[in-house]
């Protein structure tokens, strides 16, 4: 424009243009944050570790009997470990411009700080998503096997990748807040010790563990899926609302202060206080009554099947179980003498489910004419429950007394023994976490030997299996009697009995 000379021309002020298409470039700095994510060394290899972890097989054999409302939670401790390395790397990420000294040159880009942050928060969904992968592959696996039983949590299954997700948002915000990469490791360190040490425990406050990221309850043994009582919807609520506040927070301090921003960090703190009261609340008078009827009276929600002449009796979910049981408990019957081949025995599994999922309560003794299984199969568990048949047959009830220092211990363990698939080698290996080698520790009581009995044991495991069972069904009205001595069994069966040492009669015997 040009002037005039005496006159005076206003020059417009240029208004500031709206740059479109930032919702668009956000996405698509998402998408390019998210492969870098996926491909960071970091991340590359807390995958391959987890799924190694897996995949490696335990050589457990009782990984063939799976409980699932246990394998559900199993999955959730590697699933922390993966979002830990997700948080330092994602934080590396947004420090990324820090690092190389480019941050004044965003100035000039269509995106905003605000965005860009939540570009980053937003990468991290396909990990999480390949963290839900691998939630469900394990959940599969072990699901797959003929041996499983029971049922799984949704919301415990859907715990694991949300603890990808809360710990990488933690990572943007503190990328955000502290211009500094030494952080989020310290921050993970912060991680572990919290859940672990402090507030994950079943000893903790109800207060404290409903802001741990994991609750560990893991008890001696499993439980019905309906004694659990975890608030576990309740608690992957808690981490998804955790997650968006944490998200929130990072796009507020980088300048999203967006009424949309703000309203949903509320709603998110809102969501975090109540999911946490109400994991306080856990469990329900309803559950505290079933676990109550459960460990002192199973009689009355049990499930009875009759297999000759044995009832086996088990919680719903345990009753696939019912054929391993049988299989056992009659080739117990198949080693011993009349008339215990057919003398009537009531297979009565048992919990002790009053302190929940935590508890390490022994389980209380069956009545007399009943033998108890627990809710572990498999390995051992079969050697500990073939005793508790073998003392069925031979004692008649299971309360303790002492060791068996005569004829009965020595034919309750060879019949244990002998019963088990590859059983010597268990029995050697259940009295390696024991003072004495001569113990199974049945389900409801142990059966202990004395180094004198256990030496007859030995020598009857050596000799000829044919032999030994003939001698058994021969002279089993004797053998059973509680007034046999040790060495009357022996000359019995066919073996000697070495004499009684210091150490014998130190035990308390039955």
């Amino acid at each position: 424009m040009t002037a005039v000379a005496g006159t005076r021309v206003a020059v417009p002020t240029p208004k500031p243009v709206r740059v479109r298409g930032g919702r668009r470039a956000m996405l698509a700095l998402a998408r390019v944050e998210a492969r870098r994510l996926l491909l960071h060394p970091l991340v590359v290899v807390a995958s391959v570790a987890y799924l190694a972890l897996v995949l490696w097989p335990s050589g457990e054999s009782e990984d063939a009997y799976p409980v699932l409302q246990d394998i559900d939670r199993e999955t959730q401790m590697g699933q922390l470990l993966l979002g830990l390395a997700v948080m330092i790397a994602v934080n590396l990420a947004v420090l990324r411009s820090h690092r190389r000294g480019t941050d004044a040159y965003f100035g000039v880009l269509v995106l905003s700080p605000w965005r860009r942050t939540v570009a980053h928060v937003l990468s991290v969904l396909p990990t999480v998503l390949v963290g839900a992968l691998l939630v469900v592959g394990q959940f599969t696996a072990a699901a797959l096997k003929p041996g499983a039983v029971g049922h799984a949590s949704v919301f415990e299954l859907a715990t694991g990748p949300l603890l990808i997700l809360l710990p990488a948002a933690v990572g943007v915000l503190l990328g955000r807040v502290v211009r500094s990469a030494f952080v989020a490791p310290l921050a993970s360190v912060a991680f572990l010790a919290v859940t672990v040490v402090f507030v994950a425990g079943s000893g903790s406050a109800a207060w404290l563990r409903g802001m741990a990221l994991v609750v560990f309850d893991e008890g001696a043994r499993p439980l019905p899926s309906d004694l659990l009582g975890r608030p576990a919807g309740w608690h992957a609520l808690y981490l998804l609302a955790l997650a968006v506040l944490v998200a929130a927070g990072a796009v507020l301090v980088s300048g999203g202060r967006t009424r949309a921003v703000r309203a949903t960090a509320l709603g998110a703190l809102g969501a975090v206080v109540t999911a946490v009261v109400l994991q306080g609340t856990a469990p329900s008078d309803a559950v505290r009554e079933a676990r109550e009827v459960a460990t002192r009276d199973p009689a009355k929600v049990q499930d009875c099947e009759r297999h000759g002449a044995t009832t086996y009796c088990a919680f719903l979910e345990f009753t696939p179980w019912t054929d391993e049981w049988a299989r056992v408990t009659d080739k117990v019957r198949s080693l011993a003498g009349d008339p215990a081949t057919t003398r009537p025995l009531t297979v009565r599994q048992k919990v002790a489910a009053l302190d929940g999922p935590s508890g390490t309560t022994a389980i209380s003794p069956a009545a007399p004419g009943e033998s108890t299984v627990t809710t572990a199969w498999g390995g051992e568990r079969e050697l500990e429950f073939a005793a508790s048949v073998a003392r069925g047959l031979v004692v008649g009830d299971e309360r303790y007394r002492g060791a068996y220092c005569d004829a009965r211990g020595v034919l309750m363990v060879w019949l244990a023994v002998r019963a088990t698939r590859d059983g010597e080698a268990m029995f050697e290996k259940t009295g390696e976490g024991f003072n004495s080698p001569g113990v199974i520790q049945a389900p409801a009581t142990a059966i202990t030997l004395r180094g004198r009995e256990l030496a007859v044991l030995q020598r009857l495991l050596a000799e000829p299996q044919g032999e030994v069972v003939r001698r058994v069904k021969a002279s089993w009205k004797e053998l059973s009697a509680p007034g046999t001595t040790t060495d009357r069994a022996a000359a019995l069966l066919g073996v000697t009995a070495p004499a009684e040492t210091a150490d014998d009669r130190e035990y308390q015997c039955a």
